[in-house]
């Protein structure tokens, strides 16, 4: 099932792009475009939809690295501690069962 979406997903993600690259086609205006007084060469309008496209998927896959790497960790140490609880409690129940076998022995 996990697949099948992961399949579907992309499929989807690819007709996106192509339906942006298709309606970016159309738009050959030149433009140039303003960030704080520092003004972009003229492009058509083509290539910064096209750009803004990749760049947007190449932000979400980092950020999407970054919260997993973050959440895998926190699962890590979250199993790390259960191992320990779990030993402790297997050691006290080892011991409780040695003070048990004492007490009936006497």
């Amino acid at each position: 099932m996990k697949l099948i979406k992961s399949l579907v997903f992309k499929v989807v993600a690819v007709m996106v792009f192509l339906f942006a690259l298709l309606a970016a086609a159309d738009n050959s205006q030149k433009v140039a475009l303003t960030f704080l007084d520092v003004s972009t060469p003229e492009l058509s309008l083509f290539w910064w939809v096209l750009m803004a496209f990749v760049a947007g998927g190449v932000f979400s896959a980092l950020i999407n690295t970054w919260v997993n790497t973050s959440l895998r960790l926190a699962v890590r140490k979250a199993n790390s501690e259960v191992n320990k609880t779990n030993q402790s409690i297997d050691q006290a129940r080892a011991e409780n069962g040695k003070e048990t076998e004492l007490d009936s022995a006497t």
